[in-house]
């Protein structure tokens, strides 16, 4: 039992109802309350809130019971605010708006983001768990890139640092899942002085079935006789809180704007000492970030600002958040800024003003510390935008723009030098042959043919499907991570006219197959023709050119084929044919198909069908919104962009290995022939040619039971 320290006060309590506002469930919740709990100290006004102790918020996975008065029980969905976390698997919690503190269970929960915590509260209580499950599934499935895209992994996942001792969230305990490692080892005590001291015993665990303890068991060893429940007016209370804040090393006051500023700062920089003011940005607090201190939205400046920002930390985990920052922000600024604005913000942060008021020796410190390692910084940008991210194909006139720029430096002579390289970069690649640029490896001999006189059935099905592996990629490796983004909310017009060309192909090879199959009058030749074109699927799918296996299969599972009963009893490889339908399968979001794609190893086109469909489900899941306070600026949704990031990098992931087939200029001619023709006829076309087979095969099965009737 917990006793607090009579001269020991230090915390002050105000419970004010006029600003209920501030922490508030939907009503469904037994643990919603109208009233607000503000801490303060003999610093602080008795209105500073106690929000800003909280670390996260935590969804309840299971039904928790104690009757120890240090221990905060709570229900299945319930979501929580954890104040402070203990590597021996024990945080302290509160809820929102409520006024009890207490010990809880860390492998009962699971932490929430800011974006999931306020989507849950949205959410009637009984189903967050449901819906944090689902998220969760989602959003793991359309850019992992091993085998297992939609099934969850059995084993425990592991519990990597996430910033503040906080675990990584990972899959949530479900039913037949393993619960996580519990702690063993003892809660430690607080610092002494005048504070309490408490015995946390090892936390229980969900049972190997996944759930909690039977709950007739008491968790600290006994039913016993029901506790009150902890409440902040208690001293006790106030004491642990108390406690727990000064073993945080959080002060006791929540601080000025300033110090809530430098906290901000030092999540998402990873800075953990104190730093001049004259060193910090200026506009992190316009930035969200994840307990990672992962940028996930912030204005225009504010991302601007950190994009240009050398990173003051040397701990590889923000390093490589960092490096990631600034591909998906090249990649995916066009959908949030124009390029002459981006490059405005860059130029105006390289000239950027010493601040007033500094001595000799802070103005000598923010050279060495802001400025320099900025400016550094920024061409190191324009190199990458220049190089990687395609500045003189989407943007030539910046190209004059930054030629201007550069030959104004100067002064020091390390950025001299690098301007000059820069400059030199550009007219390189602007006079560069593109043939030059992109050796190629010499292909293999070219595969022999017999005589096909123009006729399908003559040509080797391998040979049809090495030439289309070569047409498919070729489209395949002009796409543009801009283009596939710019997809999100145009699907026609220039400036997706590369994308559009690809997709196209893959259904006029589809309107091919089928008129090669209706156009045949002879039974015996429409089985052969649908033979002949499940052994071009097969060998696509040895060749991984799954863009043409994908047409081809969905050409002879539609409508107009399929009902040809009497063409398919005569056709020797249906089997065959089944064996890759699987793979056009949608359900699970083409689960079947994404496992085939991880498997495969060298030349690859993949069909990018169900990637687009991902990037237009991600710019319907979030909006930029704007933000009155500062101007008529968006608060822009830089986790929209990140996830438009990692499903073009894997859609595109293939493009820098080409087959290495040599072109048969007869058979591509050919296919283009056909390709060009076939795809002008339309559905109605291909719907009264089927139904025309389909009442000649009616008509022959009459005539030949008649004839067996006879005795023929």
């Amino acid at each position: 039992m917990s006793i607090a320290h009579p001269m020991r006060q230090p915390l002050h309590l105000d419970i004010s109802a006029s600003v209920s506002s501030l922490y508030s469930e939907p009503s469904s919740s037994p643990a919603s309350t109208s009233i607000r709990a503000s801490v303060g100290t003999d610093r602080t006004s008795p209105t500073e809130s106690l929000a800003d102790f909280v670390i996260c918020s935590v969804l309840c996975m299971f039904d928790f019971e104690s009757s120890d008065e240090d221990h905060l029980q709570f229900r299945k969905n319930e979501i929580l605010d954890v104040v402070k976390q203990e590597d021996t698997g024990w945080w302290a919690a509160m809820r929102r708006g409520g006024d009890q503190i207490g010990w809880i269970p860390q492998a009962f929960v699971s932490p929430l983001t800011e974006e999931m915590t306020e989507k849950l509260l949205n959410v009637r209580e009984e189903l967050r768990v449901y819906e944090y499950s689902a998220e969760q599934l989602y959003n793991a499935a359309p850019t992992t890139t091993n085998n297992s895209w939609y099934d969850i992994d059995p084993s425990p996942l592991p519990s990597p640092a996430f910033g503040n001792g906080l675990r990584s969230p990972g899959f949530p305990l479900s039913p037949g899942r393993l619960p996580p490692p519990s702690p063993i080892a003892p809660m430690p005590q607080p610092p002494l002085r005048t504070a309490p001291i408490y015995d946390k015993p090892t936390p229980p665990t969900p049972d190997s079935n996944g759930f909690p303890p039977d709950r007739s068991e008491n968790v600290s060893g006994g039913r016993g006789n029901r506790r009150q429940p902890i409440h902040v007016q208690d001293h006790a209370a106030l004491s642990r809180l108390s406690t727990l804040i000064e073993s945080t090393n959080i002060r006791d006051s929540p601080g000025s704007p300033d110090e809530a500023k430098r906290r901000k700062i030092s999540n998402i920089t990873g800075l953990k000492e104190n730093v001049p003011s004259y060193l910090l940005p200026t506009y992190a607090d316009q930035l969200k970030a994840d307990a990672d201190g992962v940028v996930k939205a912030g204005s225009l400046v504010a991302l601007v600002e950190k994009l240009a920002s050398m990173p003051l930390t040397k701990d590889p985990i923000k390093l490589a958040h960092d490096k990631a920052f600034k591909n998906i922000f090249l990649t995916t600024f066009r959908t949030f800024t124009t390029a002459n604005q981006f490059f405005d913000l860059l130029v105006a942060r390289y000239q950027m003003g010493r601040p007033e008021g500094l001595t000799d020796e802070q103005a000598e410190e923010w050279r060495e510390k802001m400025q320099m390692p900025t400016q550094r910084r920024i061409l190191t940008l324009f190199t990458m935008w220049l190089q990687d991210h395609r500045l003189l194909e989407e943007e030539p006139h910046i190209a004059q723009r930054l030629t201007d720029f550069l030959t104004q430096i100067t002064q020091p002579p390390p950025l001299a030098l690098t301007a000059k390289l820069i400059i030199h970069s550009i007219e390189d690649l602007t006079f560069a042959n593109p043939s030059e640029m992109s050796p190629t490896v010499p292909p293999r001999k070219r595969r022999k043919s017999k005589n096909h006189k123009n006729e399908l059935l003559r040509f080797d099905p391998g040979d049809i499907a090495e030439q289309l592996a070569l047409l498919e990629f070729k489209l395949y490796a002009k796409l543009t991570s801009q283009e596939c983004i710019a997809y999100s909310k145009i699907q026609s017009g220039s400036k997706v006219q590369r994308l559009t060309t690809f997709c196209s192909t893959h259904d006029k090879l589809a309107a091919w197959v089928k008129t090669s199959i209706l156009t045949n009058e002879a039974l015996g030749k429409r089985a052969d023709t649908v033979d002949f074109w499940i052994k071009v699927a097969e060998k696509c799918r040895n060749l991984n050119n799954f863009a043409s296996m994908s047409a081809v299969i969905n050409a002879l599972s539609s409508t107009v084929i399929s009902r040809l009963h009497l063409t398919w009893a005569h056709v020797g490889r249906k089997a065959v044919l089944e064996g890759l339908v699987k793979y056009n399968d949608p359900t699970g979001g083409f689960s079947g198909y994404r496992s085939l794609l991880a498997g495969a190893d060298g030349p690859t086109v993949p069909f990018i069908g169900m990637y687009l469909t991902d990037i237009v489900h991600i710019a319907d899941q979030f909006s930029d919104k704007e933000l009155p306070e500062l101007q008529g600026q968006k608060e822009i949704v830089f986790l929209q962009r990140q996830r438009w990031y990692e499903v073009v990098q894997v859609m595109l992931k293939a493009q820098q290995k080409p087959y290495l087939i040599a072109e048969s200029e007869s058979t591509m001619n050919f296919i283009w022939g056909h390709l060009r023709m076939d795809s002008l006829k339309d559905q109605t076309w291909f719907w009264e040619k089927s139904q025309e087979v389909q009442q000649s095969e009616l008509a022959h099965a009459d005539i030949r039971k008649g004839l067996e009737a006879a005795g023929f």
